[in-house]
């Protein structure tokens, strides 16, 4: 298995990443500043730069069996466009080599999922906080719906730093079930690729928690 990783030097990237080896595969990883993941494999090949170029996005993808995006973008009052602008960028790529698999990380409090993250994430961390990267990753998902890909987009709790649990990562699927809870960046990690391995939550948005 090879991968692309977009947004691979940090968070839930560098843990898809460290995944992704440990499991034997080889990984293409984009990324603004590769050196901060302090993180070298012979089997981890490095790209350096926009998420938005499509020479760059052309290098990096080209010949992987699936592409995970795991971008960050900083908070602020300026308006968020990475998020949807880099998965447009993807997509056209993908096009060009008819890739399919694609695995988005969004979060909650995208799409439905709203209003699902506990009193203090719903009403001061998510509105004044993260409005507008969410505003933003609302868009990119709306670019994969209604795209014809084999897409899911992976929505994580509360991000922690905990030690990976594995198999004891719940993935909710019906927004009857929506509910608040964290999850460590390195099961996001591991789930990440289990749905890649597996062919777990194609066109779904799963909800992960532990």
């Amino acid at each position: 298995m090879k991968i692309a990783i977009i947004g691979a030097s940090r968070g839930c990237g560098l843990a898809t990443v460290k995944e992704a080896l440990a499991r034997g595969w080889s990984v293409n990883g984009l990324a603004r500043n590769p050196e901060q993941a302090e993180f070298k494999d012979t089997r981890l090949a490095w790209y350096q730069g926009d998420a938005r170029n499509d020479l760059l996005l052309e290098q990096t993808i080209k010949g992987c069996d699936a592409v995970v995006v795991a971008l960050a973008a900083k908070t602020g009052r300026e308006r968020v466009t990475v998020f949807s602008e880099s998965i447009a960028a993807i997509l056209t790529v993908m096009n060009r080599h008819g890739m399919k698999r694609l695995i988005f990380v969004s979060g909650i409090g995208a799409g439905d999922s709203k209003g699902s993250g506990g009193f203090l994430y719903n009403w001061i961390i998510h509105p004044f906080v993260l409005r507008r990267n969410y505003a933003d990753k609302d868009r990119a998902e709306a670019l994969l719906f209604k795209s014809h890909k084999e897409w899911t987009v992976v929505r994580p709790g509360i991000l922690t730093n905990r030690a990976k649990a594995g198999k004891k990562v719940t993935a909710l699927t019906n927004p009857a079930d929506y509910r608040k809870g964290s999850i460590g960046r390195a099961d996001v990690g591991w789930y990440i690729c289990e749905c890649i391995e597996r062919g777990l939550h194609v066109n779904e948005t799963p909800l992960l928690i532990t």
